[in-house]
């Protein structure tokens, strides 16, 4: 009995690694122009919000979305909300009509003797020509102890979008 317990246990864990929650479907039209814009971090990992917005605008080029050149840059802080609604209105000016922003709600290695890679990010897809979000969604899972961070992340959006 106990076996059969264990087994059910070790499946349960298995299935539900790496697990995207609320998922929506695909985004409005790949044809349109996209701009990606720096994540608010909200993590202790300095620059988590950087480093998503850039795995983000890689997945979104590899499945052919238009994006039109970064509208940002690296900075030694991260950027306020103020600075990513500036950007916003940038990226629109230079000719986006969708905006992908949101937050980085967790980004780190688990502690412990395993140090499993735990991310968890809420996106936003904004429509600058009906000027309101028209997808919202949240993704989170940890992976395996031979996984990085930005492993993780990349899977994560890759499967949400």
């Amino acid at each position: 009995m106990r076996r059969v317990y264990f087994a059910v246990l070790v499946l349960f864990l298995i299935v539900g690694c790496a697990r995207v929650v609320n998922q929506t479907p695909t985004l409005p039209i790949k044809g349109e122009p996209y701009a990606v814009l720096p994540f608010e971090n909200y993590t202790e990992t300095p620059y988590a919000g950087y480093r998503v917005a850039s795995i983000l605008e890689g997945v979104l080029a590899s499945k052919g979305y238009n994006l039109i050149p970064r509208v940002w840059s690296i900075k030694e802080r991260e950027p306020s909300e103020e600075e990513i609604e500036k950007l916003k209105e940038s990226a629109v000016k230079n000719g986006a009509r969708y905006v992908v922003y949101g937050s980085v709600n967790e980004f780190r290695y688990k502690t412990g003797l395993d140090g499993e890679p735990a991310v968890s990010i809420t996106i936003f897809v904004y429509d600058a020509k009906e000027n309101k979000v028209v997808k919202n969604v949240t993704v989170s899972g940890s992976g395996w102890v031979h996984e990085s961070l930005g492993t993780l992340t990349q899977k994560l959006l890759n499967r949400t979008f």
